[in-house]
């Protein structure tokens, strides 16, 4: 009986926090790997000026990504992933609670892994399993 109880109980808190990334969210901030070395104190100010007209030429449309229920999710643009699976509008995830992974359509295994930093109700953080370095930020629209 403890065993079902036991069991219960972690079905019901995996499902839980899933719910919890249930939603839309928006990207608002995204930095990789580069951008760590890029920011150096000792820069010249002619590298910060440049840097500064790098990012004002990114694009304006909003990327978007949305988990829905059972594993399904959507996104605008190829927000997740950088294989040819992942960068689909749509695709399939597994969240455990503290990793999100994304999966291969076909065979269901992990195609991309990524590390929830923090998960609440208004903002997602995420960083790639394989690249500490890869942060994105997303906040949630609805």
């Amino acid at each position: 009986m403890k065993t079902l109880v036991c069991l219960f109980l972690t079905v019901a808190s995996f499902s839980l926090s899933a719910q919890d990334l249930i939603g839309r969210w928006q990207l608002m901030k995204q930095s990789n790997c580069m951008d760590e070395k890029l920011d150096n104190p000792n820069q010249s100010e002619d590298m910060d000026e440049l840097m500064s007209d790098f990012n004002s030429m990114k694009k304006r449309t909003p990327d978007v990504i949305e988990f829905k229920e059972k594993m399904k999710g959507e996104q605008s643009t190829s927000i997740l992933g950088k294989r040819k699976e992942v960068n689909e509008k749509n695709f399939l995830y597994r969240y455990d609670g503290a990793t999100l992974h994304l999966l291969d359509k076909k065979s269901r295994t992990i195609i991309a892994s990524y590390n929830v930093e923090e998960l609440s109700s208004a903002k997602l953080i995420v960083s790639d399993v394989n690249r500490p370095c890869e942060v994105r930020i997303f906040e949630r629209i609805r």
